[in-house]
């Protein structure tokens, strides 16, 4: 039986832009890179909008990612239409988390989104060694040799070579 290939299966499915949800999530990508995706929904926004009816207009969309184990804060202004973002340059093995707001003229920041707690991973190898996760063996045997320093010369050589065919 032949497997059905990508476009059979994806055939007249898709996802859909929106959910309907006002979130927003943060994930590390790296040690020192976050992603930071959000939806708001229009209900939301118009919500706040409608409290504060003069100043709106004339506000910013910030981002604003801060770490309470570093005590580090960035903050970036987002174009409109945005529904996500990279955080670049940040501490390795830190916690953050990530506020989307609307910055008002008058220096009043107001809250769409709070996003989740991450921990960005180390920049360095674990400390914890456990003897229950170790290497396949074909693995280990190519870093040993590596390790040793390669190959002998005798590997090399086949077998046969010293020995002479009588006639």
């Amino acid at each position: 039986m032949q497997a059905p290939d990508r476009l059979e299966l994806n055939a007249g499915c898709s996802l859909p832009a929106a959910y309907g949800v006002d979130r927003l999530v943060i994930l590390p990508r790296d040690p020192h890179t976050l992603f930071v995706y959000w939806e708001i929904t229009p209900l939301h926004e118009q919500e706040l909008r409608n409290l504060y009816p003069d100043r709106w207009e004339a506000g910013k969309t910030v981002l604003v990612v801060f770490s309470p184990d570093c005590g580090c804060r960035k903050s970036t202004e987002i174009p409109p239409g945005t529904d996500n973002w990279y955080f670049n340059g940040l501490a390795a093995d830190c916690l953050y988390r990530a506020e989307l707001g609307r910055m008002l003229g008058d220096g009043t920041f107001v809250s769409l989104a709070v996003s989740n707690t991450v921990r960005t991973p180390r920049n360095s190898l674990s400390a914890v060694i456990d003897p229950r996760w170790r290497m396949f063996a074909f693995w280990q045997h190519r870093c040993w040799r590596r390790l040793v320093g390669g190959y002998s010369s005798a590997e090399f050589t086949p077998l046969d070579s010293g020995l002479q065919k009588e006639d």
